[in-house]
């Protein structure tokens, strides 16, 4: 992610200066795959930026923990789907039927379709960010969840597909560090159950697909 929503800027501008000073084609070649990369993938990175996460004897906050520590009770700016990565998601301990650590690829990979900035129906608590490869997922009863108050995203090229998303019981958090997260679950004294295959429904007992992984508007 880093890769692409900072070097890939840089290889673009320094190939086509070079391109240019040189007249060499093959630079111009990999200036524009740069450029394509950035627009794919890496202009997302001063969205998901901000997007942490944090375990404690409260219980689970996710997305910018650290700016909401900074700024106790105060909302962070431009609360908007396609920044949800800026917001702060809490849960308490009582309030989660089932937490995990999920390596699976095609749920991964189906947790990263799904979150969309606003240009579809948008899941509250997904942050899910493109490259990632472990992830926590938290199951959560959403009357006891607290969420951010998330609008719209607003401007003339996002008024005819916004989306305002839409409450669910799955959150997602990447992780780069599945065993730590795995072992710091198993040292918190949670019922039995609460702590293990997150992508087995808590709810209904049932197993879930993992090109699904029960996002549904």
């Amino acid at each position: 992610m880093l890769a692409a929503g900072l070097a890939a800027p840089v290889i673009a501008v320094g190939c086509a200066v070079a391109a240019i000073v040189l007249r060499t084609a093959p630079l111009l070649v990999v200036c524009l795959l740069s450029v394509a990369v950035w627009m794919a993938r890496g202009q997302l990175l001063a969205y998901v930026w901000p997007a942490g996460l944090r375990l404690d004897q409260e219980g689970v906050r996710i997305g910018a923990v650290r700016w909401a520590d900074k700024h106790p009770g105060r909302t962070h700016p431009r609360p908007t789907m396609p920044r949800q990565w800026s917001q702060e998601f809490r849960c308490p301990w009582p309030a989660m039927p089932r937490i995990g650590v999920v390596t699976d690829r095609r749920a991964i990979k189906t947790m990263i379709r799904y979150s969309y900035h606003g240009r579809k129906p948008t899941p509250l608590g997904n942050l899910a960010t493109p490259f990632m490869r472990a992830v926590l997922v938290v199951w959560v009863e959403s009357e006891q969840a607290v969420l951010p108050a998330i609008e719209p995203a607003r401007g003339l090229l996002a008024a005819n597909w916004s989306s305002p998303g839409f409450s669910q019981p799955l959150w997602v958090a990447p992780t780069r560090h599945p065993r730590r997260l795995r072992a710091a679950l198993t040292d918190i004294p949670l019922p039995v159950g609460v702590a293990g295959d997150p992508l087995r429904d808590p709810f209904a007992e049932t197993h879930l697909d993992p090109d699904v992984v029960g996002w549904e508007s």
